[in-house]
């Protein structure tokens, strides 16, 4: 039974609720078709990429870890994997305070490998953990990397294209879901296969608002110049695009950079990620509201305000 015909049925509805009720129908599916439309146009518009030789760039790959004996292993694996110069990029773990064998398992893969370097510190959450790890970083590049998270192979090397452009201060991978299993998994494969088109459609038109936690990349000249990760922030990553974006610098995407990311299993822990999300953005909505304006473009009048519509 469709709702239309649902509302003729219903007689305990006064003829001015179903006119309320189509409104709102009606106004949701325009949205819907204009949001797609837009997204689909940005995402087709093709930008020429820059034709300069391109720098490899030394990184700073940070994992930060708590309680991630099961996973730590194959992450750092799949990052002495890349192919980037040895010589041009080192691995720091930091281990928050983890209450398993992380710290052991961190130790053991710093004295095997000679560009991995292992630091444990108090509880202090993610944002913490990635601020120690960018004070002991090296590299000219910052990544971020869940501990949770796989990286391909190429995925470094695509990224440093995009800065040779100066204005860029991050460039965002494209994230997809691990060996997808049952279909809550299965339908965030699609979700996050959506969030790739969606990114790049982003990007053409600077509009970038998260820089996801598996992977995205920035210049280590941002943190020293304009801080760190936000501490007491429950979306870290939005909040430091949000800065970036605020700051009238430039966030790029890497399509062809791809992480593998392993998504909850069970309806718990997603609906408890995505509260965590929806609450973060709204609060960082808040705290970057100036960025609601013409003066930002695409991303201050349409894109951030279907953003909140969505939610």
């Amino acid at each position: 039974m469709s709702i239309f015909t649902y509302l003729r049925e219903n007689k305990s509805l006064t003829q001015n609720k179903m006119d309320i009720i189509r409104i709102l129908m009606y106004f949701s599916i325009f949205i819907g078709l204009f949001t797609v439309a837009y997204y689909l146009l940005s995402f087709l518009e093709r930008k020429k990429e820059s034709s300069r030789r391109t720098k490899l760039l030394t990184c700073s790959i940070i994992i930060p870890a708590y309680n991630e004996e099961e996973t730590l292993n194959k992450t750092v694996q799949s990052v002495l994997k890349l192919n980037y110069p040895k010589d041009k990029y080192e691995v720091i773990i930091v281990d928050d305070g983890s209450k398993d064998k992380t710290w052991k398992i961190a130790k053991e893969l710093e004295k095997k490998y000679g560009n991995v370097r292992a630091f444990t510190k108090k509880n202090g959450g993610k944002g913490s953990a990635l601020n120690f790890g960018i004070r002991k970083a090296k590299g000219e590049i910052i990544l971020s990397l869940d501990a949770d998270s796989m990286v391909t192979e190429n995925a470094l090397l695509y990224m440093m294209p995009y800065f040779s452009d100066p204005k860029v201060m991050s460039v965002a991978p494209a994230l997809k879901v691990y060996k997808p299993k049952g279909i809550l998994q299965r339908v965030q494969a699609i979700e996050y296969d959506l969030g790739i088109f969606l990114r790049k459609a982003f990007s053409n038109l600077n509009a970038i608002h998260v820089t996801p936690g598996p992977f995205s990349a920035y210049r280590k000249e941002f943190f020293l110049k304009y801080g760190g990760y936000d501490e007491h922030n429950i979306t870290e990553d939005m909040e430091i695009a949000m800065r970036i974006q605020s700051l009238n610098y430039k966030i790029a995407n890497s399509p062809n950079s791809l992480v593998y990311t392993i998504a909850p299993k069970k309806f718990k822990e997603l609906t408890k990620q995505r509260r965590r999300w929806y609450f973060g953005m709204l609060y960082n909505f808040e705290k970057y509201r100036k960025i609601f304006s013409k003066k930002y473009g695409e991303l201050g009048i349409v894109i951030l305000p279907l953003s909140l519509i969505h939610i």
